[in-house]
Order: structure tokens, then C-alpha cells, then sequence
């Protein structure tokens, strides 16, 4: 029994350990649900774009800072190469709405009431956002507030990645 239960604990221990997302990984786009209209969004259909995956909660004071850098950073970009995904996981979305009218977000705001993207990322605080490439690999983790000049660079050399290769071949 105890070689069972020792066996068990391991597997369990592998799993959890293996969920948490890392630079390398390949992204996780669930779906979830938009908090503006309240309708399922698959996530996935934004494969092939850069990426900026978000996590918050109402309560995140430094949250709240980030969010002007993030529209900013939304309204600066080519949407049609980036989108910017903000994850919500409080527990009430009228906490969230409540934050969002304070605090409004020009981007795509989704709940995630069931926590399976928190639990397949594993931030470790908030905010934390997951900076992926056009081939939807993490290639980046930001853990703090953001510095806008060094985030927006780095998003900007993700969405010019290829560009010039493209434009030789359609010569």
C-alpha cells in the first residue's frame, strides 16, 4: 500500500509540475468567456499572431498601473499581426467589471471562472503575462509591471520577425 500510494504521489507531483507553461513552451489558448459580452471566445483562433497573454485580478494594485501600458501598447501595435489577451480570475466578475470601469481595458478582457488556464500557466503572481511568437512559443514571461519602451520593442521585433523573407518571396 504505501509503494501505491508513494507511486500515486509522484505521478501527481510529475503532472502538476509539468502544467506549469515556461519560456519554450507552446502556448495554451482555452476558451473562455469575454466579460464585455459575455459570449465564449476560442482563443485559438489567434494562432499565427504574437501573442500577449495576461493575467489579473481586481484586487492586483499593480494591475491597475498596468493597464495604461497595455492599452497603449494595444492601440500602438499592428492588430493585425498582435492581440493582446487579457485573463481575469476573480471569483465574482462583478469584481472584475467593477475594476474594468475603473480601469478600462481596450483589449480583449476574458474570465477565467474555472481556472484551467491559471492552473496550465502557473503565474506566479500578478500581473504576469506570457509574451508568444508567431509560431506560438513562449518567448518571453513578464512577472511585474511592465517597462513600456523594452515590452513594446520586444513585441515589435516578434511582429517584424519574418516580414523581410516574406516581402523577398513576393518578389
Amino acid at each position: 500500500m504505501k509503494k501505491l500510494l508513494l507511486a500515486l504521489t509522484v505521478l501527481l507531483t510529475a503532472q502538476v509540475s509539468t502544467a506549469k507553461l515556461s519560456v519554450g513552451d507552446d502556448v495554451y489558448l482555452p476558451e473562455l468567456v469575454s466579460i464585455e459580452s459575455g459570449e465564449n471566445v476560442d482563443l485559438s483562433q489567434y494562432k499565427g499572431k504574437v501573442i500577449f497573454v495576461e493575467f489579473w485580478a481586481s484586487w492586483c494594485v499593480t494591475c491597475a498601473k498596468s493597464f495604461p501600458t497595455y492599452n497603449k501598447l494595444h492601440n500602438e501595435l499592428d492588430t493585425e499581426e498582435f492581440v493582446f489577451i487579457s485573463i481575469n480570475t476573480d471569483k465574482k466578475v462583478k469584481d472584475a467589471e467593477k475594476f474594468l470601469k475603473r480601469t478600462p481595458a481596450d483589449f480583449l478582457v476574458v474570465r477565467d471562472s474555472k481556472k484551467e488556464a491559471v492552473k496550465t500557466y502557473g503565474p506566479k503572481g500578478y500581473p504576469s503575462g506570457y509574451i508568444v511568437n508567431k509560431e506560438g512559443k513562449i518567448v518571453g514571461i513578464e512577472e511585474s509591471q511592465p517597462e513600456y519602451e523594452e515590452l513594446k520593442a520586444l513585441l515589435q521585433s516578434l511582429i517584424d520577425e519574418g516580414k523581410d523573407a516574406a516581402d523577398v518571396a513576393s518578389l
